[in-house]
């Protein structure tokens, strides 16, 4: 079979990631970097990805929705980290976080023990939508417009539960988080409900998490030597 068949049989990716993977000069065959996904591979060729042989080579992409509170660790011993909240399974992976996120802000946090993968989702520089939930206040859109670091501000306002939501984007989560706090009557923790587009799924409870599906995974990448502006 050829290369980026086999590759796909061994689950090494999404399609997409497989070719970035081969753009990269990440996958050798018999320790000769691949230039084609097209090139036969038989069973007694040594695949391997990052230098990891493809039969041992399980890649895992996961979102957490992360309380407040919580600090970017990944030691299961240490107290309110996200290492606290991994199954045992999962606590002996080697796990990297995209710890952009402070612990003050709750909501969308991705792991991978590939750390090509959060290295391209951190390079693409996708903008966080925030939200907070405020109450007892009448806010008006032109409050929003001097909230720090934030772009895109959106007011919603439910008259019947009688609070108001503001959502923003932003590329300086801790900044525009703290000018969130501080609007009057804030009610809960500041959420990132989006990272780009992937958006934390509304039934993945606080403290949970589960595996990224692939189209999930393929809208965070970026084409190779592309950028989000």
């Amino acid at each position: 079979m050829n290369l980026e068949h086999y590759l796909t049989t061994h689950h090494q990716g999404t399609p997409r990631q497989i070719f970035r993977l081969l753009r990269q000069g990440r996958v050798t065959v018999n320790d000769t970097v691949a230039d084609s996904g097209r090139q036969s591979v038989t069973a007694d060729d040594e695949v391997a990805v990052d230098g990891l042989a493809v039969t041992g080579r399980q890649p895992q992409y996961l979102m957490l929705n992360k309380p407040v509170g919580v600090v970017n660790d990944l030691r299961a011993t240490v107290a309110h980290s996200v290492g606290s909240l991994l199954n045992v399974l999962d606590q002996e992976r080697s796990l990297q976080v995209l710890a952009d996120l402070p612990k003050e802000v709750a909501g969308l946090v991705l792991l991978s023990d590939d750390a090509h993968f959060l290295a391209d989702v951190q390079a693409a520089h996708w903008p966080s939508t925030l939200e907070v939930r405020v109450t007892g206040t009448a806010l008006q859109d032109t409050d929003l417009k001097t909230l720090a670091a934030c772009q895109q501000a959106q007011l919603v306002t439910h008259d019947l539960q009688r609070y108001q939501v503001v959502t923003v984007q932003t590329h300086q989560v801790a900044v525009a988080a703290t000018a969130l706090l501080g609007l009057a009557n804030v009610s809960g923790a500041v959420v990132r409900t989006a990272i780009g587009p992937l958006q934390l799924p509304v039934d993945l409870s606080t403290g949970t998490y589960r595996g990224l599906f692939e189209p999930e995974i393929d809208a965070v990448m970026v084409p190779t030597g592309d950028t989000v502006l």
